[in-house]
């Protein structure tokens, strides 16, 4: 498959570049992934660099004793290898899955590596978009380590809510399993029960089949709750 043609299925390519070198060109793969369908495995060989063209996809990492931790979702249009390849490493870092149906094109890494040495546009682009994912990422790194629990996961739970427009529906159900959440946040499944227990307790939010959920009321003490924890001390230590 030739790249005028990816262009055609995802405009936003553009915004990395319109064109590739003619001899590097026609040796896209291109697959539909279904949900929850696995791209690669931490630690795997990395000879392929996948162009994300449509659907969403999650960033994991995998640890030996069996927990998960999701570093982040990313949207199309977005790259998958990229990372271990500016890194000049010989396997991948990460786990990646499907959230969503995805289509995905694909070239080989050393091809790929040719069109980013002689295209200083797309390398500068794909740069910028590697250092984007980055900087969030840096920006809220070791947040669990310093802050509470507590802080942690009601910080968590009053984002997804906002997601959902509690502001303006006030009430909000997060439709998140306490795995989902464990690997999101970085707590343990058990951590994460014993901490909405006594946020129920608080009257902070409510369980509605499994779920955490926020009244208009509830929502407005969870955020006062957040300010009393960054004002107790400096790693937002609350009881």
């Amino acid at each position: 498959m030739r790249y005028a043609e990816l262009l055609e299925l995802a405009p936003g390519l553009r915004d990395f570049t319109a064109q590739i070198p003619e001899d590097l060109d026609g040796g896209f793969q291109l697959k539909t992934c279904p949900a929850h369908t696995l791209i690669h495995q931490k630690d795997s060989p990395l000879e392929r660099i996948g162009i994300l063209l449509r659907g969403t996809f999650r960033v994991v990492n995998e640890f030996e004793n069996g927990n998960v931790f999701m570093i982040e979702m990313n949207e199309a249009v977005s790259f998958i290898g990229e990372v271990t390849l500016l890194a000049e490493a010989a396997v991948t870092s990460v786990t990646i899955e499907t959230v969503t149906d995805c289509l995905v094109a694909s070239l080989p890494a050393e091809t790929f590596d040719a069109w980013l040495r002689r295209d200083i546009g797309l390398l500068r682009a794909v740069s910028r978009h590697v250092a984007a994912k980055l900087y969030c990422s840096s920006y809220n790194r070791g947040e669990r380590l310093f802050y509470s629990a507590k802080y942690v996961l009601l910080k968590y739970l009053v984002r997804q809510a906002e997601d959902q427009g509690v502001r303006t529906t006030g009430q909000a159900v997060v439709g998140k399993t306490r795995r989902q959440i464990s690997e999101e946040v970085g707590l343990t499944e058990k951590t994460i029960n014993r901490t909405l227990s006594q946020l129920v307790k608080d009257g902070v939010l409510s369980i509605r089949r499994g779920k955490a959920a926020f009244s208009a009321g509830q929502y407005h003490r969870a955020q006062r709750e957040l300010r009393v924890c960054m004002s107790q001390s400096r790693n937002g230590a609350c009881s």
